[in-house]
């Protein structure tokens, strides 16, 4: 599959794609620029045209998976919808991207524990168009006109830490309900609904 997925492309395009797949299984401190050439089918000069770096491409791959969380939300701009509309569609753009990644959720929380400055400065260069800022901001006016009650900040964090933990703790899940990888996928999907109704009453004042 991955194969075919960097076959199709160009150099830059199958480099970014083999250096996920690298990333996603080791993390940025056990991936090597070797395996990333190897997995792209390229030699390791023609990979240093384009990334000089691990730090670099690493960033590169990232800010990509950033971008298109922001693609999957693209609602959050639109100012006609309401906080809690937002927090729906987010959950949906989270969500299709989980279901077709899972295990980029575990990756992610360990890139956010063991290289804290890296995904910093990641995040701050991603700011403006985060799907996180926009969504505070909205909730926090949402409060402040009795649309909805509660801490912004709290809010905000329970509703990344449900989407989270849903795939982050995929193993502790599957075990703890004697889960097979398909039982697993098809409770996601329930969960999405289950989410979205959860949200509806919260929060309500």
């Amino acid at each position: 599959m991955l194969s075919k997925e960097i076959g199709n492309t160009d150099t830059e395009t199958q480099i970014k794609i083999a250096a996920k797949s690298v990333f996603l299984k080791k993390g940025l401190a056990g991936a090597r620029m070797q395996e990333i050439a190897d997995v792209a089918g390229i030699g390791r000069t023609a990979l240093h045209y384009y990334f000089r770096r691990k730090e670099q491409l690493f960033q590169v791959v990232l800010k990509d998976a950033f971008r298109d969380l922001a693609k999957r939300t693209e609602m959050l701009h639109n100012s006609d919808y309401s906080s809690l509309e937002k927090m729906e569609a987010y959950v949906d753009g989270y969500f299709e991207k989980a279901l077709a990644e899972p295990e980029l959720d575990i990756f992610m929380l360990n890139e956010f524990n063991n290289n804290p400055e890296v995904m910093k400065d990641i995040l701050i260069s991603e700011a403006s168009g985060s799907p996180f800022n926009i969504l505070l901001k909205g909730i926090e006016t949402s409060v402040k006109n009795g649309e909805m009650k509660g801490a912004p900040k709290q809010i905000l964090i329970t509703l990344i830490s449900m989407c989270v933990f849903s795939f982050a703790g995929r193993g502790m899940i599957q075990n703890v309900l004697f889960l097979t990888d398909e039982q697993y996928m098809d409770l996601m999907k329930e969960r999405k609904i289950y989410m979205k109704d959860f949200l509806k009453i919260a929060f309500k004042p």
